[in-house]
């Protein structure tokens, strides 16, 4: 059985909410559309961009597809 975790007010607060791209559906694009990237970067890269997105209020996903975008942009 698990171990019951105490919740501090904080947590406890609805006029906190989380970042938009926390609240957003899987699925608003269909799963069958989508095709899995998977590859290994340095530990510091991983930080840096999960912060980046962060930051910006995106998904992970719409970050690296933002930044591919303006690469294509700069190499034509």
């Amino acid at each position: 059985m698990a171990k019951a975790v105490a919740l501090t007010s904080d947590e406890l607060n609805p006029s906190l909410k989380p970042p938009k791209a926390a609240m957003r559906q899987r699925g608003e694009v269909p799963s069958s559309e989508l095709i899995p990237l998977q590859f290994r970067m340095p530990p510091e890269f991983v930080k840096a961009f999960k912060q980046a997105a962060l930051d910006k209020d995106m998904k992970l996903n719409e970050l690296l597809k933002e930044c591919f975008d303006a690469h294509q942009k700069i190499m034509k």
